[in-house]
């Protein structure tokens, strides 16, 4: 291949970014795949496992020294888009050696994380930005990272070894308890820290937002159809919903959804952080308990039964029957389907993080059937999108 040849293709690929691609999500995805495909046709064995083994630590890593010592943050807040070494060196909280800011500045360049525009000099990018918010998804799922991801993901040969390498399917004997003398579930971890709870929570609403709005692949106009809004049942009920990003969504494309229709059920220490609404009656709620919201029109799971073996997943379900009126009840889940051949990184990465995690599982349509049927569930219709990660499965009570 000529120098020119290789000119000509890199200037194609730097010439793709969001403008190019006018923002477009899915055409954005393709790319990005069809990008991993040729950088693993392109590197060399030895440069794969380098970047695997040290790159990619190395790199959380900087960001997240550059995260404790509160730069990122003060960058942002600062309006600046162009900082010298010197004046990064004041927006640390801390004392810090400037030569170690170098170094660390050195590695985020190469990733471009930030730009360098000169010696010592630097520009801020969409990413660093994202990072100057501490509460943003952007900085949680870095800290998600570091309380729980990264240490749990590197014990898992060890966990294997010492489990004979049986597939991980017992939640009282997770590789994750490993991690804490105390042999705290993941779970419990984020009950015993708030930083760790808010991590998750943050990083699992930053995951969610990725993921395609749930009211593009199910038509909500089936909610409202024969629904007595002015009457006393609840329309909505959204188990576990975190911040209420899928409740927001519903309102986006419902508004005139009167207050009291909807319901968000979480912990107490999330439903602490939700922003106050007068149409979500936000409210804590432990899914092994009772369902205090009898006879709503639909009961909803996002990416909640995935966490659970099926066991514990059955008793979750267990509460719900209990409360759904017959004919008039619906249950939505929207949850992967993991395929047989072809799974993409995120859904094979999801399922093996589960699995390091709460030794859980992704599970597959026939296993999703099998699950609800099991619970006295009967499955009325799947709704999918061909660019959706997810489903939204619909089922109602057996008759």
């Amino acid at each position: 291949m000529s120098p020119s040849d290789v000119e000509q293709i890199i200037a194609s690929l730097d010439g793709i970014n969001l403008e190019t691609l006018d923002n477009d999500r899915d055409a954005r995805l393709e790319v990005i795949a069809a990008a991993r495909r040729m950088i693993a046709r392109v590197e060399t064995p030895f440069e794969r496992s380098w970047r695997l083994s040290w790159i990619n630590g190395i790199v959380h890593a900087a960001c997240q020294v550059i995260l404790d010592l509160g730069i990122w943050q003060n960058w942002a807040e600062s309006g600046r888009e162009e900082v010298r070494l010197e004046d990064i060196l004041e927006m640390c909280n801390v004392p810090c050696d400037m030569m170690l800011l170098r170094r660390l500045f050195r590695v985020l360049n190469a990733e471009h994380i930030i730009e360098e525009t000169g010696q010592d000099k630097y520009r801020s990018t969409l990413f660093s930005l994202a990072l100057g918010k501490t509460d943003g998804p952007v900085t949680q799922t870095i800290l998600s990272g570091s309380h729980h991801g990264i240490d749990s993901s590197r014990n898992l040969p060890r966990f294997l070894e010492r489990t004979s390498y049986e597939e991980p399917l017992d939640p009282t004997d997770t590789n994750y308890m490993d991690l804490t003398p105390e042999r705290y579930t993941m779970y419990a971890r984020c009950q015993a820290d708030t930083a760790h709870q808010a991590s998750f929570v943050g990083f699992m609403e930053g995951l969610n937002a990725y993921k395609r709005n749930w009211t593009e692949v199910y038509d909500t106009g089936e909610l409202l159809d024969g629904f007595d809004i002015d009457g006393p049942s609840a329309l909505f009920v959204d188990i576990g919903g975190g911040h209420g990003l899928d409740v927001t969504r519903l309102l986006d494309k419902h508004p005139d959804i009167p207050p009291g229709k909807i319901i968000l059920q979480d912990t107490p220490d999330v439903i602490e952080m939700v922003k106050a609404s007068d149409k979500i009656n936000a409210v804590a709620y432990d899914f092994f308990t009772p369902q205090p919201v009898q006879g709503a029109r639909a009961y909803f799971l996002h990416a909640i039964l995935h966490d659970w073996d099926d066991r514990d997943a059955r008793r979750i379900l267990a509460r719900v029957h209990a409360a759904m009126q017959p004919g008039v009840s619906k249950l939505l889940l929207y949850e992967a389907f993991l395929p047989s051949t072809g799974a993409t990184l995120y859904q094979s990465v999801v399922d093996v993080a589960l699995m390091h995690l709460m030794s859980t599982s992704e599970r597959s349509e026939v296993r999703w059937r099998w699950l609800l049927q099991s619970a006295g569930f009967e499955v009325r219709r799947v709704w999918s999108h061909p660019s959706s990660l997810e489903s939204v499965i619909e089922a109602e009570l057996v008759e």
